[in-house]
């Protein structure tokens, strides 16, 4: 069982700034220079469904940080092409001409507030243990970055890890979303986690002109364990086994990148652009499931029953549901398989985009708005996986069902429980420099923002089963000219309670369709003709209805100036 340490002194509503002492992580006098839980033996054998070891997550405290000390160095090294902190920091996402990651080389130790503390990683280390490059994709240009340390073998493991995540959440105001949801992946069954700790960072840089004499203080980051074979063995799973993480996955069978590694035409970087191979290389039952998966005459239950775990798959998407999940459609989960079993199970990964987000980033950006399929089901239809299972009324069944069974984990007054236990910390770290000046919002709305979350799951809740009565979004096709007409195409939608569908079609002049120049609605059809508008820029969409009156968008996007208009495509006539 976790430990919980939920700060019993803390009396204060969340909407008032802290102002007591958070709390170190007191059981760490032990230099982890060995993966001690990487020796447990994997509890996951012939039997079938997900169970981990989950003693991994006793050493992480709710209501304490960590001290992390980290000292830029300049050493030889023939082996590593390696920069200085500045270089490494200002390079146009920290990145060399070729797109490799620019590293340093650390000395990386852990303490107390005090500084590096005898006892603990890294104390009287004189020589690079470990290197620091950047991490993340749109947060490498931020003011503050994220950073990942890869210690050397030579190192050991810091708590059975060697790549150290430290990420700072740049949009995240009120930087728990991650902790909050890999706390609560602890909890459910048929599910895995990921450890995570807080953590100040302070760097002290020798690579620069002007050395650092102290450590300098760069805030309060969150520490995420990486899904790898190291996180396999730790968590009594398979490192043997086959783990992918999820790149930009529809679930297509792309023919030309995911093929065998005996293939002669196999080429694993073009594999990884789809699906980043962190386990096994052997891809026969990845492959064999695509390929089943776009075969219509399986059965799709039979399909589901051979492929997938379905307590870990409800578990997955109803969690995901219920957080407000909106950017795991194709990407940020990993698969994993046991070599042992034929079977597939989602692992979560980066739950930054979660618990009301979105509704936190519109109130710095009120023109992106949210499309009208990002709430629900709806969210998930883009993948070739979701949209077959879930044509079956039967598995809508199974995943309401899950629906309710998870909302009984993920719980307003559980989630008030773990925000009193992370406030202190926050507000200590979050609300003085250096994060204080780089928050997304004015500060005034840290507080009212942390107060909203526990509200999440209910309006999430609610939200799912109203959204199960639109009609499925699709995509809209290129427009093609024939002589002097414009032919328009689009995907079929699909509802889920076979209501009868209609489209509601439009070309403006406009992307907010101020400036119509061709409606037409009530077609039943998923094609339309119009006569040659002439020379211009022009946008069009499709609205589906269902016979009840509920709408829906496609997939389609344009932003143009910085605004978002969903459902909306553009095409140029010249």
């Amino acid at each position: 069982m976790k430990k919980k340490r939920f700060m019993l002194s803390l009396l204060v509503a969340l909407g008032v700034v802290s102002t007591g002492c958070t709390q170190d992580v007191p059981e760490r006098p032990v230099s982890d220079t060995s993966a001690a839980t990487s020796q447990v033996a994997p509890t996951q054998q012939m039997n079938e469904g997900l169970i981990e070891n989950r003693s991994v997550y006793d050493q992480d405290v709710d209501g304490s940080i960590v001290h992390l000390y980290v000292t830029i160095v300049n050493e030889e090294n023939s082996k590593l092409k390696t920069t200085t902190f500045t270089e490494l920091n200002v390079a146009p996402s920290g990145r060399n001409e070729k797109g490799e990651d620019l590293q340093a080389k650390v000395i990386m130790q852990e303490g107390t507030a005090e500084g590096p503390t005898q006892g603990y990683f890294g104390f009287g280390e004189t020589r690079a243990n470990g290197t620091i490059e950047l991490r993340g994709e749109s947060s490498r240009r931020a003011e503050q970055k994220s950073y990942k340390i890869r210690l050397f073998d030579s190192a050991g493991y810091w708590r059975d890890q060697r790549n150290i995540n430290l990420s700072k959440h740049k949009s995240d105001m009120t930087r728990v979303r991650q902790k909050l949801s890999f706390d609560y992946f602890e909890q459910i069954p048929n599910m895995t986690s990921l450890r995570t700790q807080f953590v100040q960072v302070k760097i002290k840089d020798l690579t620069k002109k002007n050395p650092d004499r102290d450590f300098v203080d760069y805030g309060l980051f969150t520490q995420i364990e990486q899904p790898n074979k190291t996180f396999l063995q730790a968590h009594g799973l398979d490192r043997n086994g086959n783990l992918y993480k999820a790149i930009d996955f529809e679930f297509h069978r792309y023919e030309d990148q995911i093929k065998l590694a005996t293939d002669p035409t196999y080429d694993k970087k073009a594999f990884d652009k789809i699906l980043e191979i962190k386990g096994s290389e052997n891809h026969e039952k990845l492959i064999a499931m695509l390929e089943d998966l776009h075969n219509p005459a399986m059965n799709t239950q039979d399909f589901l029953d051979k492929h997938f775990d379905r307590e870990n798959y409800y578990t997955w998407l109803a969690s995901n549901l219920l957080m407000g999940n909106h950017d795991a459609a194709v990407h940020n989960f990993y698969l994993y398989s046991p070599s042992n079993s034929n079977k597939w199970y989602f692992l979560p990964w980066d739950y930054d985009s979660t618990w009301g987000f979105f509704e936190e980033e519109l109130k710095r950006s009120p023109e992106k708005g949210l499309g009208q399929w990002q709430f629900g089901l709806s969210n998930y239809w883009v993948s070739n996986l979701h949209r077959r299972i879930f044509k079956d009324p039967e598995n809508i069944k199974a995943l309401n069902e899950k629906v309710e069974e998870v909302s009984k984990i993920i719980t307003k007054e559980q989630t008030e429980k773990y925000l009193k236990s992370y406030y202190p910390i926050v507000s200590k770290y979050v609300l003085q420099q250096p994060d204080l000046y780089n928050l997304p919002l004015d500060v005034s709305y840290f507080h009212n923002e942390q107060a909203l979350l526990s509200g999440e799951p209910e309006r999430n809740k609610k939200r799912y089963y109203e959204r199960l009565e639109n009609p499925m979004p699709f995509f809209m096709g290129e427009p093609r000219k024939e002589g002097d007409k414009l032919i328009f195409s689009w995907d079929h939608s699909y509802d889920l309670q076979g209501d009868d569908l209609t489209y509601d079609f439009a070309v403006s002049y406009d992307p907010a369709f101020t400036k119509i120049h061709t409606q037409a609605k009530g077609l039943t059809g998923v094609q339309y003709t119009i006569n040659d508008p002439g020379k211009g820029r022009f946008f069009w969409r499709v609205i589906v209805r269902d016979s009840k009156g509920n709408t829906q968008t496609a997939f389609d996007r344009v932003e143009p100036e910085d605004a978002i208009y969903h459902g909306v495509k553009e095409f140029i006539l010249k």
